[in-house]
């Protein structure tokens, strides 16, 4: 292999597919990354075998070839370097880099040991804006359950219908839903591993034009011009989270968000072991309070809206927050829907997301 190429596109595309490196003892050829020339692009390729990552970079080809390289060492250079220009040759399994001011030799190891990336067939595909992708995924990542026990639940949940995307989270205490226009012709919900998840939202910085998402029997593809993202699928069934979003309420507040942020963040300050405060919302506005026996105990008071009756709810402070810090508006609306039942979040005029967390006992 003998190739020219830019190092500041090099060096975006190793930092790119050097994320899904698995450091692994047993197989030491899932440390490196896989160099391949295509065509008149140069393509980096790293998997653990969970997560697969394609990124191509313009190149000038001189010479065919193809090696794997340790991922870190590899990079750790390659970023280190200030010349616009890299060439790039292969020597059995030995990588030479030379740019104006920098030469290195790096030991390789044998390409053919490399696992394949499979191919996933994209007969039924949408695309996406980057951004859309992007923030339909923030919306839900933090409501993903943290234990394995219940894999289908460790995931974020994607339901394609007609013209439109259901993305939706939830670890049994809370719940998140964000739906995306789209244009679409065919139905498929799937899962989507959690570490997948966090390199979807890495992946979009930066992309331009719109990304494609395709689905197989198990396997995930998504993918722009330049590169290209494979994934298994989690295997099990998402609970009919739909009804557990309540679609009637008997009282709402409508409150500054930063208000509401900055005051119940305080209040957790005071919270017991169970991170719990109480938010005691009447005609003369809000309360939120917070006891430890260790502590001390606070009472924190801000303006509202309420519309209805009184009422008051019990919930973990930790799980407010997440669901304040995705609403994209300066108010929100509380929906209290029974003593014992879901409290609704909302963004005020937002039609298109909720979130809803189930209360404490007081």
């Amino acid at each position: 292999m003998e190739i020219i190429t830019n190092q500041k596109q090099f060096l975006t595309a190793l930092r790119t597919v050097e994320r899904v490196v698995s450091k692994n003892v047993s197989l030491p050829i899932l440390n490196t990354v896989l160099l391949k020339t295509d065509k008149n692009r140069i393509r980096l390729s790293a998997t653990n075998l969970e997560i697969g990552i394609n990124y191509w970079v313009g190149a000038k080809i001189n010479k065919e070839g193809e090696v794997a390289v340790p991922a870190k060492v590899f990079s750790d250079f390659i970023g280190n370097i200030v010349d616009e220009k890299l060439k790039i040759n292969s020597d059995k399994n030995i990588l030479l880099i030379s740019s104006e001011h920098y030469e290195t030799k790096i030991l390789g190891m044998d390409p053919k040991d490399f696992p394949i990336i499979p191919n996933v067939k994209k007969d039924n595909k949408i695309k996406l804006a980057p951004n859309d992708l992007k923030l339909a995924l923030l919306s839900v990542v933090d409501s993903m359950a943290l234990s394995e026990t219940r894999p289908e639940l460790s995931g974020v949940f994607m339901n394609v219908g007609k013209n439109k995307v259901d993305f939706a989270a939830t670890d049994s205490f809370r719940l998140a839903e964000k739906v995306v226009g789209i244009a679409s012709d065919f139905n498929r919900s799937f899962i989507i591993p959690r570490n997948t998840v966090l390199e979807m939202i890495r992946i979009t910085e930066g992309v331009e034009g719109e990304m494609t998402i395709a689905v197989s029997e198990n396997q995930l593809f998504v993918g722009s011009d330049n590169f290209e993202l494979i994934s298994r699928l989690v295997d099990g069934r998402y609970p009919d989270y739909k009804r557990v979003i309540p679609e009637k309420f008997i009282a709402s507040a409508r409150v500054d968000k930063r208000e509401l942020e900055k005051n119940t963040r305080m209040a957790g300050i005071f919270a017991s072991s169970i991170s719990d405060v109480k938010l005691s919302i009447n005609k003369s506005g809000m309360e939120i309070l917070a006891k430890n026996s260790d502590r001390g105990e606070v009472n924190a008071t801000l303006a509202c809206d309420l519309k209805n009756q009184p009422f008051e709810v019990s919930v973990n402070y930790h799980y407010l927050l997440d669901g304040l810090k995705i609403m994209p508006t300066d108010s929100v609306i509380l929906e209290f829907t029974g003593d014992g039942s879901p409290l609704v979040l909302r963004g005020e005029n937002i039609k298109d997301q909720v979130y809803v967390i189930m209360p404490l006992r007081s």
